[in-house]
């Protein structure tokens, strides 16, 4: 995908799966969902293992408008797990759905992610992360 205007051409670079790509990708590390905040200093990214990753724009990168863009992992955890529903008989998969952040109202980040059955919210405080 290229950017407009002239020679300062964007390219962009995309793969389903974090980490190093080979033959034995397990289905639960296929990502599932991905949402940047709104100044596009933060990406969350969900996958069928349940698991948010957020990455962190590189500090050079803010600088320079016409960088590559690169993210580095920020935090990572599990935020939902594989349940059974005995009221449905009914098996619920941890894959995230769909990512929101929050608007920004302090310091703080707040970013909502859902799975089939259930949304959680989560609070993402610098180098620290609550689960509510």
């Amino acid at each position: 995908m290229a950017g407009a205007g002239g020679g300062n051409d964007i390219q962009w670079c995309f793969s389903q799966v974090k980490g190093a790509v080979d033959d034995d990708v397990a289905e639960a590390d296929i990502i599932s969902t991905v949402e940047f905040n709104h100044s596009g200093e933060l990406l969350a990214t969900g996958d069928k293992g349940g698991r948010v990753v957020i990455f962190q724009q590189e500090q050079e990168n803010k600088i320079q408008s016409h960088s590559r863009g690169e993210y580095n992992v920020y935090s990572t955890f599990q935020s939902h797990e594989p349940e059974f529903d005995y009221l449905k008989s009914l098996e619920i998969e941890e894959k995230i759905n769909k990512i929101r952040w929050l608007p920004q109202k302090n310091a703080a980040q707040f970013l909502l992610s859902t799975n089939v059955q259930d949304g959680f919210s989560d609070l993402l405080l610098k180098n620290r992360i609550w689960q509510g």
